[in-house]
């Protein structure tokens, strides 16, 4: 596949916007190109702040295309990609109906948690830097997994405002393709599409290589996606979350807030949902097939993994639990992911290891790299926030701070990754949703 040529050529792009810059952004695009676009306001968060629906419309559309841009705070990539996408798609006059589909796009849909993060939006591009000034709320309060959802014995019906905005958004446009745009953090690309598109997701890994990104080929973010592709998995439901607890014998309360976009939006009709992982750092191991030099089996080093996890979980809630806080959106999300993993969801993780024959074989370097970093990320993430939510005058800051040192110290010692330059994950991100769009609509 090559690469679009609505994006190619980009600017190069030293920063990620903030939430008042996209908001300015915006309403400066919909007051330059009236004609074709239209800005409404389809809600607001729980501070306030209003979330935006922009309309791309050509002049005979075949279908309609959402796009989601940060759905989750710390995952600022989508809003460059929202940004170069809309502008180039209103720049070039036969842009818009070469593709025939009317664009709904949501540049922010987190802006309260994304304000929480602006603090490492210019860089330095480090992981230490970046866990320092990261924040990501817990499950009942990310805006893209809090839709209304009911199966048998179990339901959940409290969307938060931003998604309560996001609902209105969809039943307004019910599109045919939903685009959920995310960020990994180290490694390697990877995706969650529907099933039944084999071309497209060759073409998933042609235009990741053709910027140098690797593949995702380690350990599946979660237990419950089945691979359709290098690097594409199935989306994972809320009912498969539920059956997943309920086996375990674990309250499903405790792991699901609420369904997916993908669950909401398939309400109106069958439709093509593609979420876009991005790391910021590559690393060729991600992508490496090979067998370990170590020899260690699957399930041993994944094992190993959740024993880290679990030991790093202990830590947190040690110091978490030390003295008491004032109120923050930091230590609110760390209670709520602990008590997740506590919960059931590292056990759900253990038991599938302890069951599946598949992982009795060796493990290759991409999944011990991917379950081994995963440890980091989440050290990292913890103890970022663990930080942040422990006033600098109190005596357990000095301990968190000590353990967080280590944990970067750690993490540093094991890396050979690089920072990716924001206008290839742009391209990478925007290309992915072109090419989901003609999949769908031209194809």
């Amino acid at each position: 596949m090559t690469v679009d040529p609505l994006l190619a050529n980009l600017e190069p792009i030293d920063r990620f916007p903030t939430v008042d810059e996209m908001h300015s952004w915006a309403k400066r695009l919909a007051e330059e190109h009236r004609d074709v676009v239209q800005l409404d306001v389809i809600g607001h968060s729980r501070d306030g702040d209003a979330i935006e629906l922009l309309t791309l419309a050509p002049e005979r559309s075949r279908g309609s295309a959402l796009v989601i841009g940060q759905p989750h705070p710390n995952e600022p990539i989508g809003m460059a990609t929202v940004i170069a996408l809309c502008e180039r798609l209103v720049a070039q006059p036969d842009a818009l109906d070469r593709f025939g589909v009317t664009w709904h796009v949501v540049p922010c849909a987190d802006p309260d948690g994304t304000r929480l993060n602006e603090g490492w939006f210019t860089g330095p591009w480090t992981r230490e830097f970046y866990a320092r000034h990261f924040y990501r709320p817990g499950s009942e309060q990310q805006v893209e997994w809090t839709f209304p959802f009911a199966t048998d014995g179990f339901a959940v019906d409290a969307p938060m405002p931003e998604t309560r905005a996001l609902m209105a958004a969809i039943d307004r446009v019910q599109p045919d393709v939903l685009a959920s745009l995310h960020n990994g953090e180290l490694g390697g690309a990877y995706f969650y599409a529907s099933p039944g598109y084999d071309d497209l997701y060759a073409d998933l890994a042609d235009l990741c290589a053709a910027y140098d990104v690797p593949l995702h080929h380690g350990d599946p973010e979660t237990p419950l996606s089945t691979l359709l592709a290098p690097a594409v998995f199935t989306v994972p439901t809320a009912e498969q979350i539920v059956e997943m607890a309920t086996a375990l014998g674990v309250d499903p309360a405790a792991l699901v807030s609420g369904a997916s976009s993908h669950d909401y939006a398939s309400r109106h009709k069958a439709l093509f949902g593609i979420a876009i992982e991005l790391p910021y750092w590559r690393d060729p191991r991600a992508a490496d097939t090979t067998p370990d030099p170590s020899g260690v089996s699957l399930r041993d080093v994944t094992l190993r993994g959740l024993d880290l996890q679990e030991q790093s979980v202990a830590r947190v809630h040690e110091l978490l639990d030390a003295g008491p806080l004032p109120p923050s959106p930091f230590a609110d999300a760390l209670r709520s992911f602990l008590a997740a993993d506590e919960g059931g969801w590292l056990e759900g993780q253990r038991q599938q290891a302890l069951a599946d024959p598949d992982f009795e074989r060796a493990a290759t370097v991409a999944e011990v790299f991917s379950i081994l970093d995963n440890v980091h990320m989440f050290r990292l993430r913890f103890g970022g926030m663990l930080l942040r939510a422990i006033p600098p005058d109190s005596p357990v800051h000095a301990s968190a701070e000590t353990r967080f040192t280590e944990w970067a110290a750690e993490a540093a010692a094991d890396n050979k990754a690089e920072p990716i330059p924001i206008r290839d994950l742009v391209a990478i991100q925007g290309g992915a949703i072109l090419a989901s769009a003609r999949r769908v609509f031209v194809d």
